[in-house]
């Protein structure tokens, strides 16, 4: 008989920055700072940006609110990220054009 485990671990909350966020797809990759991975974004947060007309861009910076959902099967380990609500965003700093050129 194989070895079947499925478990929602408890929400915990986390700063991570968008390297790739796009606006209508819940598959996103971000980083927290020492690791790069995938996040799930559940369909209420894209929904409630989309709302409030909120753009997630690169290098915004975002407060979530998440939980891993474990699985094993044949004795294979796997986690998935999912993203149950985005409580803050602070946006990436923007360069702006000087009127001048340097020579």
């Amino acid at each position: 008989m194989d070895d079947v485990m499925d478990e929602r671990l408890p929400e915990q909350e986390i700063w991570v920055k968008a390297v790739v966020a796009r606006q209508n797809e819940s598959r996103w990759r971000v980083t927290d700072g020492s690791s790069t991975f995938e996040v799930h974004v559940e369909k209420d947060a894209l929904d409630r940006l989309k709302r409030e007309n909120l753009k997630i861009t690169r290098g915004n910076i975002l407060r979530i609110r998440y939980y891993i959902r474990q699985s094993v099967k044949n004795h294979d380990l796997s986690s998935q990220y999912v993203v149950t609500e985005i409580l803050e965003i602070k946006k990436r700093m923007k360069q702006i054009e000087m009127p001048w050129t340097i020579q």
